[in-house]
């Protein structure tokens, strides 16, 4: 169930598989209705989760501007 933008941007990365800029996500996050959200929304939900949950955060930064889920990491 999606009752978030965070939720939003999690179903997006479940789907495509692969970290993802906030650009992108914000367009499918708006492109299949989950969300209505600009990039700039996304790249501060997702920031603002990360620094809050450190490493309870469902997300984590991937490289220049890319988010990827957590679970993805092995460790």
């Amino acid at each position: 169930m999606i009752e978030s933008l965070l939720d939003a941007c999690q179903f997006v990365l479940e789907d495509l598989g692969e970290p993802q800029s906030s650009y992108w996500l914000a367009s499918q996050v708006m492109e299949m209705k989950l969300w209505r959200a600009s990039e700039a929304d996304v790249r501060a939900a997702l920031t603002k989760d990360i620094k809050e949950h450190g490493e309870r955060s469902r997300f984590l930064f991937a490289g220049d501007d890319e988010f990827a889920l957590r679970s993805w990491r092995a460790d």
